[in-house]
């Protein structure tokens, strides 16, 4: 989320439909790097409780798949 500037409250729905969709999957979606006013959004609506929230994307990667970590590194 890094180019992402703001958030609005659709879409936020979005990211709460599309987290339901990946755990009727046993899926699992994360935000990785959002910008300063996005996360306080999130942290504000909470969502953050929802959908875990990391610093970069690596650390994001690193949450779902030690193996996707390992490939960023590479580049």
């Amino acid at each position: 989320m890094s180019g992402l500037e703001y958030v609005s409250s659709a879409g936020l729905r979005c990211l709460m439909i599309a987290a339901k969709q990946a755990s009727t999957h046993a899926g699992k979606i994360v935000v990785a790097s959002p910008q300063p006013v996005v996360a306080e959004i999130l942290q504000i609506s909470r969502f953050n409780l929802v959908l875990p929230v990391f610093r970069t994307t690596r650390e994001a990667l690193a949450s779902v798949s030690p193996g996707a970590a390992q490939a960023f590194d590479k580049g």
